[in-house]
């Protein structure tokens, strides 16, 4: 479903994303690529976002069999970090992967100032994701992390894209714990498809139903969900750990 009002065509939204996560001058710019410093994201909550994810993942894998060994990670959307530097000391190898090479190597930064593990820098282009396999073979990722992401991209069809390629990049037997923002049926959940500078935080949500179902016809089968119906950031948070078939 998607707000009333003219909609923007998926080519525009996807130029408008682009534009917006390349305007470092935006002053939302550090605290929507969640890096340390921002008006919002002080140390404090920077350690707190990559604290509450690893335990909520945690969480999650028990129903898989416990602390799973995590061997090459994958965050798509990695900002400054906050995720990889507490993911990365216990992977063998960290893939940060962006839009934007500034985060790419921002988050590079903070992992070696937090562990010994490898990491590879990827930037991808917003209108070009299918790339990515370029740079990291289709079954070489143990664990594809995507948190505070999926509601920044210009369409729930856009998202499902992505998906497809983590499932593409994903080993068989292999996880991703990923993020959404759901939609309560209220017409300011559904996605605007508009006006992305305006609406970026809110530009997709989902039905928790039906992403459940779309991950399982792409062969990623849900595990477990976790619902976060508000946070110190934002509201209507979904957390999803699903496994490769």
């Amino acid at each position: 479903m998607s707000a009333l009002g003219v909609h923007h065509s998926e080519e525009r939204l996807i130029a408008d994303a682009a534009d917006y996560w390349a305007d470092r001058s935006d002053p939302r710019w550090l605290d929507d690529s969640h890096w340390c410093g921002g008006r919002r994201i002080d140390e404090g909550r920077f350690d707190q976002i990559g604290t509450d994810h690893l335990a909520l993942f945690d969480q999650l894998a028990a129903m898989v069999g416990g602390r799973p060994h995590l061997g090459r990670v994958l965050e798509w959307g990695v900002g400054g970090g906050a995720n990889a530097v507490r993911f990365a000391p216990r992977a063998e190898s960290f893939v940060a992967l962006d839009i934007n090479p500034h985060s790419t190597a921002e988050a590079a930064r903070v992992i070696k100032d937090h562990s010994h593990t490898p990491v590879t820098e990827v930037v991808v282009d917003v209108a070009a994701p299918d790339a990515v396999l370029d740079d990291v073979p289709a079954g070489s990722v143990d664990l594809f992390l995507c948190l505070y992401v999926l509601e920044l991209v210009p369409s729930p069809e856009y998202g499902l894209r992505l998906m497809r390629l983590a499932a593409a990049m994903l080993r068989p037997g292999a996880l991703a714990f990923v993020q959404i923002k759901y939609s309560t049926g209220a017409t300011d959940t559904w996605s605007p498809r508009r006006n992305y500078r305006f609406h970026n935080a809110n530009m997709t949500t989902y039905r928790l139903d039906h992403f459940w179902t779309a991950m399982d016809d792409m062969g990623l089968r849900p595990v477990g969900m976790t619902l976060v119906p508000e946070s110190a950031l934002d509201q209507h948070y979904g957390y999803v750990l699903m496994q490769r078939t």
